[in-house]
């Protein structure tokens, strides 16, 4: 009984976080344009989301629940595939588990402290903008974010491609939402220009994150009807 309130619950979880990837990619469109490159041009960042900051705000929030209701599915998802290969389910789940709570806390932080920062930055001299400007906090540029979501991802489709646990399109998706989670995370660590990121953005979290998550969310459901 336990074992399948977990599954049912990481099903249900996984569809809302589908659903919720979808809702941040329609936010998405209408945050302002010096906004959407985020703390990556601070510069423009800021003054704008203190002129203007319900959109952003809205997408912080999209994506702080997401992460919560994400770390409930990690259990169910990675028991999909756990007998193919216990060691690297349970690892990368951990990894998982870190990744998505990194993410929680940072958008939740965010929806705390940005608009006095953009209050701040706005008022300051060039020595407190200089301050502002400067990356904080723990993984800032989402390298280890990205990254172990990412991993998870991909170990949880190879195991399902190996022992035939999903439907191979299923599995496609999951490894090509995994690789365009690392080409963020690298875009975000090398500053590569932010007209790339929103491009990166869709492609994995509207399109791909979206139809992994709201699929294997279904089967799961399935499975404890």
């Amino acid at each position: 009984m336990e074992e399948k309130s977990v599954v049912k619950l990481g099903g249900v979880c996984s569809v809302i976080v589908g659903i919720l990837y979808v809702l941040i990619g329609v936010t998405f469109l209408l945050v302002p344009a010096e906004q959407q490159g985020g703390i990556d041009d601070i510069v423009m960042f800021l003054p704008s989301f203190h002129q203007n900051p319900i959109a952003m705000t809205l997408l912080y929030v999209e994506f702080a629940l997401g992460a919560l209701l994400a770390i409930a599915a990690v259990p169910a998802i990675t028991g999909l595939v756990r007998t193919v290969n216990e060691g690297w389910a349970r690892w990368t789940s951990n990894l998982a588990f870190l990744g998505f709570a990194l993410v929680a806390i940072y958008y939740f932080q965010m929806i705390a402290i940005a608009p006095s920062q953009a209050a701040a930055f706005v008022a300051g001299d060039a020595s407190t903008k200089a301050a502002l400007a400067v990356p904080t906090g723990v993984d800032p540029q989402f390298l280890l974010r990205y990254g172990v979501i990412g991993l998870w991802i991909l170990v949880i489709s190879i195991l399902a491609l190996k022992g035939k646990m999903l439907p191979t399109m299923l599995s496609v998706v999951g490894i090509v939402a995994a690789v365009l989670y690392w080409v963020l995370a690298v875009n975000d660590a090398l500053g590569v220009a932010t007209v790339v990121r929103p491009i990166l953005a869709i492609a994995g979290g509207v399109i791909a994150g979206p139809i992994w998550f709201i699929w294997i969310g279904i089967r799961l459901l399935k499975a404890t009807s």
